[in-house]
């Protein structure tokens, strides 16, 4: 009897779907659990991520005060993952403060570089990296539902990010303008120069573009904003194709126009350049240098700027209907000199470290009626306070005018424009060395002897006439005034 009873037990399937059912929901919850676990998990080091990213940018402001740059990481990652929801996800330990090798794309720990805005003081850091844990060490390992079944508790996610503090290679040698920068034939760009339009490049056919040259816009080939050429012909203007890149960048020294000028009648240290009389020129983003400086000199429009002084500051103050004339054949040197009105320099004019500052409140100029003024008919954009096209320009430059001096070795006797307007160019001036800040727009005229350095920022369009040469010596355009740009490398 008991001997058939284990037979037919034996033999009894009855049952055998519980078993299978059992095997089949274990396995449904390990992957159940391995893809809601595994997607916490990627959701965390998402936002861990985003939170390095963060802290990293935000200790990168203040990276030449390394406790600043320390606490302002740490502020801004407790902000975006409070400590008492994630824990201390990053501590100040974990905030480093060195150089980007860009070469080897790698971070150095205590790595000095040449300062930016200070090319001639001291070697500093440009470079801050910060390391995020959520893991058990650090008590806040992120926690884990469905596979603790199988043993496991939490993940373990550790992340890192690296900004650094740099300035675009087009905004110490190139073009940048807000709106488009138009361009007419026959022009060449040579050693590494950078023409930027950050509302479009606009391109006549027969300009050559040496290699190394950058010609770059938001969107390419965008038919309005892009980088546009009579009938799609890019290989009507050598080397384009390859000189051809997508970048956004926008000049944010015509942001700060204004402040400068303001700042220059104020006599702050910072902005007084170094050919003036008992000054030490400072960091635009540093602590002002303390310095002994001249008085301001008041002046009227009918002033004789050939009277001019080296080493004196001049503050030119007039009516807004009023412009000042600079007589042909003046020599300007070592001299700083700030307009509330419109400039117009006469032919033969000739400047060597000169700071020209145009606090225009004139009645803006109109919007051009082709394009090369600003004109709306051709995309163009008009901004700045002064908001004046280029017939209307703050300063206005005849032909034969030299500006700088004629050594290519960017080490003085350049000349800086600020203007909350436009700036305009006639042909035949001879440029050594120019830097431009303008919140309007930059008129450059036809140049028979070529543009050896030159850095222009536009709050609107740069328009440039034809048969010019630009990059002859490159990086030799007085720099003086900039801000640092900042970004994530990894």
């Amino acid at each position: 009897m008991l001997r058939v009873r284990s037979y037919d037990f034996a033999r009894d399937e009855r049952g055998a779907g519980t078993i299978m059912g059992l095997l089949w929901f274990m396995l449904l919850v390990g992957i159940t659990g391995l893809a809601v676990d595994a997607t916490n998990g990627f959701r965390n080091r998402t936002m861990l991520q985003a939170t390095a990213d963060a802290a990293a940018l935000g200790g990168i402001i203040d990276v030449l005060n390394e406790g600043a740059a320390v606490a302002n990481a740490v502020a801004y990652s407790a902000s975006n993952m409070p400590d008492a929801l994630y824990g201390d996800v990053l501590q100040p330990g974990d905030v480093e403060i060195g150089s980007w090798d860009m070469a080897t794309r790698s971070f150095i720990e205590g790595g000095l570089v040449v300062n930016i805005l200070d090319p001639d003081g001291p070697l500093v850091p440009d470079a801050v990296r910060v390391t995020l844990h959520q893991t058990k060490a650090n008590a806040n390992a992120v926690p884990v539902n469905f596979l603790r079944i199988i043993g496991l508790r939490t993940w373990d996610v550790n992340v890192e990010a690296v900004a650094q503090r740099f300035l675009p290679e087009c905004l110490q040698d190139g073009l940048v303008a807000a709106g488009m920068v138009d361009m007419s034939s026959r022009n060449k760009f040579f050693n590494n120069i950078c023409v930027h339009g950050q509302q479009g490049v606009r391109e006549s056919i027969s300009n050559t573009h040496q290699i190394g040259v950058t010609v770059s816009t938001p969107s390419m080939y965008d038919d309005t904003i892009g980088i546009l050429v009579p009938n799609d012909r890019f290989d009507a203007d050598p080397g384009l194709p390859v000189a051809m890149r997508e970048v956004s960048l926008r000049p944010r020294m015509v942001n700060h126009v204004n402040k400068i000028m303001l700042d220059m009648l104020a006599m702050e240290s910072y902005i007084v350049p170094g050919f003036i009389a008992g000054t030490t020129t400072g960091d635009f983003n540093g602590v002002s240098a303390s310095a002994t400086l001249p008085s301001v000199i008041q002046k009227t429009e009918k002033w004789d700027l050939s009277d001019t002084i080296p080493g004196n500051i001049y503050h030119i103050k007039c009516a807004s209907n009023k412009n000042v004339r600079i007589k042909g054949d003046t020599v300007l040197t070592d001299v700083v000199i700030i307009s509330d009105c419109n400039i117009g320099a006469a032919p033969g004019v000739v400047m060597s470290n000169v700071a020209l500052f145009m606090l225009s409140t004139g009645n803006p100029g109109g919007s051009g009626d082709n394009g090369n003024a600003g004109g709306q008919g051709q995309g163009g954009t008009t901004s700045g306070q002064g908001g004046a096209g280029v017939e209307s320009a703050t300063l206005d430059f005849s032909s034969s005018v030299q500006l700088g001096t004629a050594d290519c070795s960017g080490s003085g006797g350049g000349v800086q424009i600020f203007s909350n307007a436009s700036v305009k160019f006639s042909s035949q001036t001879e440029i050594q060395g120019l830097q431009i800040i303008a919140a309007g727009n930059v008129y450059l005229g036809t140049q028979g002897m070529g543009i050896k350095g030159i850095n222009v920022q536009a709050g609107g369009n740069i328009t440039l006439s034809a048969n010019n040469d630009f990059g002859l010596c490159p990086n030799s355009a007085p720099n003086l005034q900039t801000v640092a740009y900042y970004r994530l490398t990894r």
